[in-house]
């Protein structure tokens, strides 16, 4: 029997987790399928224990989700390693994960959509800064090249750069070079909802001072189209 699951990363404490489950319940409220939600970091929801709840309830075949941008530490390494883990207590069970959901052609759509409705006529001299979270480490530098690909995916007439929070590509290193030459930075935050990791990509750059007007649009925020990108990933791992 197949199971769906979707796994976000989450956090131990506070209210986080609640949240995120109610944004995907509203988000996926019509659709037809049953999932249940998982958190890379929870005391009582984490990835195994509701996988252990699913094989219980006779789930031997898994489709997992991860709501995850792209391709650094938790999707390379930390579910994969669930996984393994999960295969060798129960032999019986297999599980398929689906790619990042930066790498969807649908992302693409939405960041440019984003951008075109913070273009103003008034600003001659405009670009572009997407920003997703990042490898500090140094040794998940794939998602640093995946954003670098995305970037060059979209079809705006601005200057656009790929840059990060944090690692080699953080805007911290440039942001003020890159805004000495215009008169605006439209900053896209690629990530899943407006929240803390938002709030420290608009702290740091307000605090760099940078000689430039600053506008920030809205990131992800369980748009509809993630919805559409949930379910074409679900598809394709139906095949």
């Amino acid at each position: 029997m197949i199971g769906n699951i979707i796994v976000a990363h989450g956090m131990r404490k506070g209210q986080q987790n609640k949240a995120l489950e109610s944004f995907v319940g509203d988000m996926l409220k019509n659709e037809s399928y049953h999932y249940e939600m998982a958190f890379l970091e929870s005391d009582s929801q984490n990835l195994e224990q509701v996988m252990t709840k699913m094989i219980d309830e006779g789930i031997d075949q898994f489709r997992i989700i991860p709501l995850l941008i792209f391709s650094a530490m938790h999707y390379i390494s930390d579910i994969p390693n669930i996984l393994n883990s999960m295969t060798q207590q129960f032999p019986h069970i297999s599980a398929r994960v689906s790619q990042p959901l930066g790498t969807h052609q649908l992302m693409t759509l939405l960041v440019e959509q984003r951008i075109n409705d913070a273009i103003d006529d008034d600003y001659l001299d405009v670009a572009v800064v997407v920003v997703a979270h990042g490898n500090g480490s140094g040794q998940f530098t794939k998602a640093h090249d995946e954003l670098q690909d995305f970037v060059k995916t979209l079809t705006i007439n601005k200057p656009t750069y790929a840059r990060t929070l944090y690692g080699a590509l953080s805007f911290k290193n440039d942001l003020d070079d890159i805004a000495d030459q215009y008169d605006k930075l439209i900053v896209v935050p690629l990530f899943l909802y407006d929240g803390r990791l938002v709030n420290k990509v608009k702290q740091h750059m307000t605090e760099m001072n940078v000689n430039s007007d600053i506008y920030f649009t809205p990131s992800i925020n369980f748009d509809p189209i993630l919805n559409d990108i949930i379910n074409d990933r679900l598809e394709l791992m139906t095949v």
